[in-house]
């Protein structure tokens, strides 16, 4: 898939684009239940599966909004999630969460194609970064879990920015540190909303990574550029504008 252009900058996004948070947070999910005793019925494993995925897409989205702390989401999550055990107490629950949070790290991988698109962009003369919503330090200990910190990529993550995707600022601080104007900049992510929509409107370029091939153009409209792997990302024009 030839990117349009020119650019002179990509920004990839992290969470299941390059590393896979959701096999991630699925296989340490199901095997923290099993040692809670929670996945003897398969019927009750994949509600408990579902129920933990909802929670997290609602309270996690309020954190990034800045209506309760990274930690805070997480308390209310397994509050809400273990509603019959007592933890009101704060270091109970955040031990709890611990827990599961062990069973995940140890899950972190990034995706075969993850660092060969980097190396690619790079060959193709583009300044690279990683834009992403979450803290900081845990994005950048999913880098150096998987390997991808080797690449030296800079990581522009929503913690430490003036705001988080889908809000313009977070794209425009990003572009502003690798020193390109938004419009010479793409952006690549698997969240429609953060990674194509709000980046258009952001004035960058969006390019959805489909790896599930989801599309559904009565639901999606038409999104103007859409890969289904990583290595599909073809600068070769940007290549041939800069000769």
């Amino acid at each position: 898939m030839v990117i349009p252009g020119p650019v002179e900058a990509v920004l990839f996004d992290l969470d299941d684009t390059l590393v896979d948070h959701r096999g991630a947070a699925e296989r340490g999910l199901r095997a923290w239940l099993s040692g809670l005793g929670l996945a003897d019925d398969p019927a009750g494993l994949e509600q408990h599966v579902d129920r933990w995925f909802a929670l997290e897409a609602r309270h996690y989205e309020r954190s990034q909004r800045g209506e309760i702390t990274h930690t805070e989401q997480r308390r209310v999550r397994i509050r809400a999630f273990l509603p019959g055990w007592d933890l009101a107490d704060d270091t109970l629950a955040d031990d709890t969460f611990a827990g599961f949070l062990d069973y995940y790290r140890s899950a972190w991988r990034a995706f075969a194609d993850a660092a060969e698109a980097i190396r690619a962009a790079r060959a193709a003369g583009l300044a690279v970064g990683i834009l992403t919503n979450g803290e900081q330090g845990i994005q950048e200990s999913k880098l150096r879990r998987t390997g991808l910190a080797e690449l030296g990529v800079p990581v522009f993550a929503s913690s430490e920015l003036p705001a988080s995707k889908p809000d313009r600022r977070s794209y425009h601080a990003a572009c502003a540190s690798l020193g390109v104007e938004p419009s010479r900049c793409a952006m690549v992510g698997d969240s429609l909303t953060n990674d194509v929509y709000g980046a258009e409107r952001a004035g960058l370029h969006a390019v959805w990574l489909d790896r599930h091939g989801w599309h559904d153009p009565a639901r999606h409209g038409n999104v103007r550029t859409r890969v289904r792997r990583l290595v599909d990302l073809d600068w070769t024009p940007t290549r041939s504008r800069r000769i």
